[in-house]
């Protein structure tokens, strides 16, 4: 199917509206129909982490029918959300992937795109939080509450409420832990 402009292209998509999508959206059973009706966007490094045929063709009929576009994510978007993730503690729990596609949902929050981004991961969803991105979920829940992490030296005890690689007091291991709970 080819389209003559963008307006053209996006004619047959219901307005749901715009969708940044992680990999967990794109495993679902169910996600050609549920995404549908949006305007998707995604990095390449999700559609790299699709494995099995059945779910590589799910994503085929996206980007065949112009529901999915993959993106390349703009630096200036990338270096903010690891900083913002260094200083809420979630750095450690999300995957270089998972910090490209936070970023692509900021890049195109900042382009005046009015956004969701849809995902089952909760620490993606807890730092979407931090960055004003809206979420929704498939299957899971989706978070209720934003969770503030601390990092507590093995050793020392020392607490630090910024992720770092070790105490710098001793030079032992630092284990996260929930510091406390903050509201959407």
């Amino acid at each position: 199917m080819r389209y003559a402009s963008v307006e053209e292209r996006n004619a047959h998509v219901r307005d749901k509206g715009c969708a940044v999508v992680d990999t967990s959206a794109l495993l679902v059973d169910n996600a050609v129909q549920y995404l549908q009706g949006y305007h998707c966007f995604t990095v390449p490094k999700v559609i790299e982490e699709v494995k099995t045929l059945r779910h590589k063709a799910g994503v085929e009929v996206l980007l065949d029918a112009k529901v999915l576009d993959v993106v390349e994510v703009a630096r200036d978007c990338l270096r903010e959300v690891v900083e913002v993730a260094r200083k809420s503690g979630d750095i450690t729990s999300l995957s270089k992937t998972d910090l490209e596609v936070l970023a692509l949902a900021l890049q195109l929050k900042r382009q005046g795109r009015d956004l969701v981004l849809i995902t089952d991961d909760y620490t993606v969803q807890n730092l979407a939080s931090r960055l004003k991105i809206r979420c929704h979920s498939i299957k899971a829940k989706g978070i209720e509450k934003r969770i503030r992490w601390r990092y507590r030296c093995t050793a020392c005890g020392k607490v630090y409420y910024k992720f770092l690689e070790e105490c710098s007091i001793c030079g032992h291991e630092l284990k996260r832990e929930v510091a406390g709970y903050e509201g959407l």
